[in-house]
């Protein structure tokens, strides 16, 4: 079998980020992806080295979210 045939489909990357809310808390994103809540917090810190989208990222009341919508289009162009 060819590595092609485990690569998820649009529809599959699609419903990953079905019934998620507009704005992410950055613990939520680390569950949601797999990662350490640091990594996230690293990218919002060192965007400009990991090509990190500015728009990725919003600070409410010194509190930090990910938008749902700019990380699933970010996903999907990285693959």
């Amino acid at each position: 079998m060819s590595d092609t045939q485990f690569a998820p489909s649009m529809a599959m990357r699609s419903m990953f980020f079905e019934n998620l809310p507009e704005l992410l808390r950055p613990q939520a994103a680390a569950a949601l992806l797999g990662l350490s809540r640091q990594t996230i917090y690293d990218w919002h810190h060192k965007r400009v080295q990991r090509n990190i989208p500015p728009s990725l990222f919003l600070k409410i009341n010194r509190l930090l979210y990910v938008r749902t919508e700019v990380l699933k289009a970010w996903i999907s162009s990285q693959n």
